[in-house]
């Protein structure tokens, strides 16, 4: 097994003639491999990750898409609030007791 260069930036297409093999090194290695970052022209745009960081890391990912989520509908919030009230009656529904 070759060894996959852990600290350069690989292409694209060398990435791709390498999945197998990179591969192979997550299966050995686990989370101990590290990542793979590639992108066209050698510039970081993605990366291979072993599922076993993706675990460890799932919890924190999972609350940065939320924050994002939120950020988004604040930017986008026009501050205006109804009451349960004013929706009923705008629709015409019971009011509510």
């Amino acid at each position: 097994m070759t060894a996959i260069p852990r600290t350069e930036i690989m292409a694209v297409s060398e990435a791709r003639a390498c999945l197998t093999e990179i591969t192979a090194i997550f299966r050995a290695e686990g989370a101990a491999a590290g990542i793979v970052v590639f992108g066209n022209r050698r510039v970081p745009e993605a990366a291979i990750v072993p599922f076993e960081i993706i675990e460890m890391l799932d919890p924190i990912i999972e609350d940065m898409v939320i924050s994002a989520r939120i950020r988004e509908r604040d930017a986008n919030d026009s501050g205006i609030r109804y009451t349960l009230d004013e929706i009923a009656k705008k629709y015409g529904l019971e009011e509510i007791q």
